[in-house]
């Protein structure tokens, strides 16, 4: 029997991706602001709509994932996203507005992700 805190929050259809806490990239990526695109896609392939938020990256788990604390409108919420190291780039400084209108300067990293609608 597995305990709640050894379950992963991450259906690893391909575990391979996933990288563990100690990747060199997941630990240079720690206390920096990350920016992320979650677009939302129908049962068509359809691009339903989108999302950008932010925050700066606080813990990273093989279980729990990358760990944002959000800024702008979701500021001081966790939010949980895959640890897949290929996902993550450095992104060109600049001005960046969050969906909520809050401006993100100078970002260190960015990533997009696929959020597929639930089938019922």
């Amino acid at each position: 029997m597995t305990s709640k805190k050894d379950e992963s929050r991450w259906n690893e259809l391909i575990p391979e991706a996933f990288g563990e806490a100690s990747d060199p990239l997941v630990r240079v990526m720690l206390g920096k602001m990350l920016i992320v695109r979650l677009n939302e896609i129908g049962h068509n392939d359809e691009m339903l709509s989108w999302e950008l938020v932010a925050g700066r990256v606080i813990r990273a788990s093989r279980n729990e994932g990358l760990v944002l604390l959000l800024v702008g409108g979701r500021k001081d919420e966790e939010f949980f996203l895959p640890l897949v190291p290929e996902a993550y780039t450095m992104i060109d400084p600049g001005d960046y507005a969050l969906s909520c209108g809050t401006v993100i300067r100078d970002p260190d990293f960015r990533a997009a992700f696929d959020i597929y609608a639930q089938s019922h």
